[in-house]
């Protein structure tokens, strides 16, 4: 496929590409040009809102990107090398958030991107899943994109009927993230929290997760919600919205922990 990802064994290779295969296909998604989706997030964490909404268009080839949150009124751009919004009234740093619903959305094709480690699988019944999955441990050599960090890791469950990646656990290490969620300085990430897919929907011939629910590790309380909905794909990209307007910031948070 690629020369990105280090795979433990060559066991660790075939799973992950029976998985890619499982959700359509590297090139076929190689070959999206551009991909844009709508978002909800509920969470009784976020308060008297309790919902993220959001738009967002991507550019697949550069990987620039722009959102819009029509509930709260922001806009958030990346082009390729700096982060900006225009009334940003999300707590979270624009750096991280600007790829989250991305990574969500794409993960099992991003297994291949440069710096990805990919561990040995092993074949497990978890309760969150109905049928045997392989476990594989994914983290980072260096950090993938801007608002990821290297300390970022995923445990990646991956159907062993069907290959489809139906849940993962996961930990965030950006640091900014970790300054806004009061995490001790002396840790390096947040989590493992486990994400669920749901509900995963084939679109154009390609599979995304529709619904997944987010919690702790053993499903005893529940973080939030999501769905992912209205997927478009080679529509065209704005790229007027590249154009940094004079009421922008810039988010200039780094990785590393101040």
């Amino acid at each position: 496929m690629t020369d990105g990802p280090t795979y433990a064994n060559k066991h660790s290779q075939e799973v992950i590409e029976q998985m890619i295969e499982a959700h359509g296909g590297f090139e076929k998604w190689k070959n999206l040009k551009t991909m844009s989706f709508k978002t909800v997030m509920y969470s009784e964490s976020l308060g008297f809102l309790r919902f993220w909404i959001t738009e967002q268009t991507f550019d697949m080839t550069t990987g620039k990107s722009y959102q819009d949150w029509p509930l709260i009124g922001s806009k958030l751009t990346y082009d390729g090398e700096e982060v900006w919004t225009v009334d940003w009234r999300n707590g979270n740093p624009p750096n991280h958030q600007h790829y989250v619903w991305f990574y969500y959305l794409n993960l099992p094709w991003l297994t291949q991107d440069a710096n990805v480690k990919l561990g040995k699988p092993d074949k497990i019944t978890h309760k969150a899943f109905q049928n045997e999955v392989y476990k594989i441990e994914m983290g980072y050599k260096e950090a993938p994109i801007l608002g990821k960090s290297k300390n970022d890791t995923y445990t990646l469950y991956i159907d062993a009927t069907t290959f489809l990646l139906v849940g993962y656990e996961y930990t965030v290490g950006y640091g900014p993230l970790l300054d806004t969620l009061n995490v001790p300085k002396d840790q390096k990430s947040f989590g493992p929290a486990l994400r669920v897919n749901n509900y995963i929907a084939e679109i154009n011939g390609l599979k995304f997760p529709a619904l997944m629910t987010t919690s702790d590790t053993e499903q005893k309380q529940q973080y939030g919600d999501h769905v992912a909905y209205d997927f478009k794909f080679n529509l065209g990209f704005d790229e007027a919205r590249m154009k940094k307007p004079s009421n922008a910031v810039v988010d200039t948070s780094k990785d590393i922990r101040k």
